[in-house]
C-alpha cells in the first residue's frame, strides 16, 4: 500500500517568513475548489470526491467495502452507467489531472471501471430521491446513453418514465455501435436493468412515426425527450458504393451486433480513421484478413503507431490488421453487381496551412494500389435520422437539432432533446446532456432550480491571490501509474469477449492513493505543523482544521505547504 510521506520543511517556506514575525496584510482561508478532473468531465462527475472516499478508508477506520459502496453511490449521482464509461470513455479527466505535473495522471477511467463493476457484482441498486410519485408522465425516444441518463434522473425524482426504442434491444449506440469486445453485453444489460428497477418502462421495437406518432405522444405525455442518436450514416456517392457487400461502419457494426451478418468473407478492406477500426476488429473476429486504409494523417507509417496511434489503432495493429497509410479511394471495382476490388491513389502531406495544420493531398501520377476484397467498409461520419420526426427540423440534410439552454427544441413547448442528435461526441457527453435535460424537465414541473457549480478550478501552476504555486507537489512521493492490462491479442481475436482486464484490488488501492485531492483537504496536517503562531486548530476527523486569526501574522507557510491548494491568502 502506497504511503504519502511528508518531506522536510522546504527552504522556500522558511525564507518566506521575513524573520518569522513580520506582518502581512494577507490572512489564510480554507476554500474548497473544483478539481480539473471534474471540470473536464462532460457529465460533471465528482471524480476527486469518490476516489478520496476509497483512498481515505484507513484514516477514517472504514472497511474498504463500505468505502466502495459509498464511492459507487457518489459516482452514480451523475452517471448511471459507470461500468460502461469506465470502458469506452476516452477520459478527458485524465488529460487535465494535476498529477501529470508530478509523474503521470491518476488512472481515473480504470478506477471508474472497478467501482462500476463492483456495483454490478454486489447487486447495488439505485435509490430514489423521493418515494412520492409525481403525476407527470415523460416519454423518451431512444434508449442510448442520453435516453437512459434522462430516464434515470427523472425516475429518481418520482416521474413516470417510458422509453421507446426502435431496435429490438436496449442500449442504442452502446449495443449497436460499440463492439461487445469493447463493451460486453452483460455490462449493458446489468446497467439498464438497474434503471428499469426504478420503474422505468422500456418498449423496444417501436418506430416513432410508424408505430407511434409524435403527436400521439404529445397528447399522452407531459414532456418528451428526443435522444435518437446518429444512426444514419453519411454515404459515399461513388459508383459501386451501393453494392450489397459495401457497408458503412455503423451499418456493419449494427448488422454484426444483431446477428444478421456472421461472415464478412476472406478479404476485408476498411477505409476511415480511428472510429472505423472497431468495424475492422469485428471483421477480424469473423475470420477475415483485414487491410485498413488509414487516412487521418496523424499516423503516416507503421513505425509511428505506438508513439502517435490512438487506442483503437494500437489495438488493431496488435491484432494483426494490416495498414496502408496515405492512400485515397479512387474507384470501387465491381463485377456482377458486387464490389470485388478498390483502386487507391497515393497521397502526401501538404505544407502547413495558416493554422499550422497539414492535410493529405493526392500525388498526381503517383503510386496506385489495387486491393481485392470480399467486403468493403468505410466510415465518413453519421447524422441523425429524423424519420417520423420530420417536423422537428426544417433543414433537408438531417443536420443536428437546435435546442435552447434548457434543451427545449426550437418552436416546441414540451419536446426536449439531447445526446448525439445535438452534436456528435463522447458517450459521457451524451450521458451529461441526458442528465441536464432531465433537470430542465424537472424544473419545468417543480420549479426547482439546479445550482451551477461555479467554484474556481484549481490547476497546478496558477497563482491564487498570493505568490508561487497553488499546490505543493513535493509533498507527494513519486509513484507508478497502475494501468489496466489487455488480453493477449492472439487469443482475443478468437472471440468477442472483453479486451480489458480490471485492476486487481491492490492496484486499485495503490492508484486511488495517487489522487492528490486537488482543492479539498485530506487531513495531511501540513498547515498545523508548519504554523509557528498557533493559528491553526485541529478539528475532529472529517471536519479538518480551522484558522484562529488572532495570532496569525500572514506568513503564508500554511498556504505554501498545502499539498492540495485548499488554502488561499486573502
Amino acid at each position: 500500500m502506497l504511503e504519502l510521506k511528508k518531506p522536510k520543511k522546504p527552504a522556500k517556506i522558511a525564507a518566506s517568513t521575513g524573520g518569522g514575525m513580520s506582518q502581512s496584510p494577507y490572512r489564510p482561508k480554507y476554500v474548497e475548489k473544483k478539481p480539473p478532473c471534474m471540470d473536464t468531465c462532460p457529465n460533471g462527475t465528482k471524480v476527486r470526491d469518490y476516489i478520496q472516499l476509497i483512498a481515505q478508508s484507513e484514516s477514517y477506520e472504514r472497511p474498504i467495502d463500505d468505502s466502495l459502496k459509498l464511492a459507487f453511490y457518489m459516482l452514480t449521482e451523475s452517471n448511471p452507467l459507470p461500468s460502461t464509461t469506465g470502458r469506452v470513455c476516452p477520459h478527458p479527466c485524465e488529460d487535465a489531472c494535476n498529477r501529470k505535473e508530478k509523474d503521470a495522471p491518476v488512472a481515473i477511467n480504470a478506477i471508474e471501471m472497478f467501482v462500476g463493476d463492483y456495483g454490478i457484482k454486489n447487486n447495488l441498486q439505485y435509490k430514489k430521491l423521493t418515494e412520492v410519485a409525481r403525476k407527470e408522465k415523460i416519454a423518451i425516444i431512444g434508449s442510448g446513453p442520453a435516453g437512459l441518463s434522462a430516464a434515470y434522473h427523472l425516475a429518481l425524482r418520482g416521474y413516470n418514465v417510458t422509453i421507446f426504442e426502435k431496435f429490438q434491444e436496449t442500449g442504442g449506440y452502446l449495443r449497436y455501435g460499440i463492439p461487445r469486445f469493447r463493451l460486453p453485453l452483460d455490462i449493458i444489460d446489468a446497467e439498464v436493468q438497474r434503471i428499469k428497477n426504478l420503474g422505468v418502462v422500456i418498449k423496444t421495437g417501436v418506430n416513432i412515426g410508424t408505430d407511434v406518432t409524435l403527436d400521439s405522444l404529445k397528447s399522452e405525455y407531459d414532456a418528451i425527450f428526443i435522444a435518437i442518436g446518429t444512426h444514419e450514416p453519411i454515404k459515399m456517392k461513388m459508383k459501386g458504393a451501393d453494392s450489397p457487400n459495401v457497408y458503412t461502419g455503423i451499418e456493419f457494426l449494427q448488422k454484426a451486433a444483431s446477428g444478421e451478418l456472421k461472415d464478412a468473407g476472406k478479404e476485408v478492406v476498411v477505409i476511415g480513421s480511428d472510429s472505423a477500426m472497431d468495424a475492422g476488429m469485428v471483421a477480424k473476429r469473423l475470420g477475415a484478413n483485414v487491410t485498413f486504409i488509414y487516412n487521418k494523417g496523424t499516423v503516416n507509417d507503421a513505425s509511428e503507431i505506438e508513439e502517435k496511434g490512438s487506442t483503437e489503432v494500437k489495438e488493431g495493429h496488435a491484432e494483426g490488421i494490416k495498414f496502408e497509410f496515405l492512400f485515397a479511394l479512387d474507384e470501387i471495382v465491381t463485377e456482377n453487381g458486387k464490389a470485388v476490388a478498390v483502386k487507391l491513389k497515393k497521397m502526401k502531406l501538404s505544407e502547413k496551412d495558416a493554422s499550422g495544420r497539414v492535410h493529405p493531398i493526392i500525388i498526381e501520377g503517383g503510386q496506385e494500389l489495387i486491393l481485392k476484397l470480399d467486403t468493403l467498409i468505410y466510415s465518413f461520419g453519421q447524422k441523425p435520422d429524423y424519420k417520423g420526426l420530420e417536423n422537428l427540423t426544417k433543414n433537408p440534410n438531417n443536420e443536428f437539432l437546435k435546442v435552447d439552454d434548457n434543451y427545449l427544441a426550437a418552436g416546441e413547448d414540451k419536446v426536449f432533446a439531447g445526446g448525439d442528435i445535438l452534436r456528435f461526441g463522447l458517450v459521457t457527453d451524451a450521458i451529461g446532456m441526458g442528465r441536464y435535460a432531465a433537470y430542465a424537465i424537472h424544473k419545468k414541473f417543480s420549479g426547482e432550480q439546479v445550482i451551477n457549480d461555479e467554484r474556481r478550478v484549481i490547476k497546478y501552476g496558477d497563482a491564487v491571490n498570493r505568490e508561487g504555486k497553488n499546490m505543493y507537489l513535493a509533498y507527494f512521493q513519486p509513484s507508478e501509474k497502475k494501468k489496466r492490462t489487455s488480453r493477449d491479442p492472439k487469443e482475443r481475436v478468437k472471440d468477442f469477449d472483453g479486451i480489458l482486464n480490471d485492476l486487481n484490488f491492490d492496484e486499485l488501492v495503490s492508484e486511488v492513493k495517487r489522487c492528490m485531492s486537488c482543492g479539498l483537504c485530506f487531513d495531511c496536517g501540513s498547515c498545523f505543523e508548519y504554523c509557528s503562531q498557533s493559528a491553526v486548530k485541529k478539528l475532529p476527523k472529517g471536519q479538518h482544521f480551522e484558522f484562529h486569526l488572532e495570532t496569525c501574522n500572514g506568513c503564508k507557510k500554511c498556504a505554501e505547504s498545502c499539498p492540495c491548494g485548499y488554502i488561499d491568502m486573502l
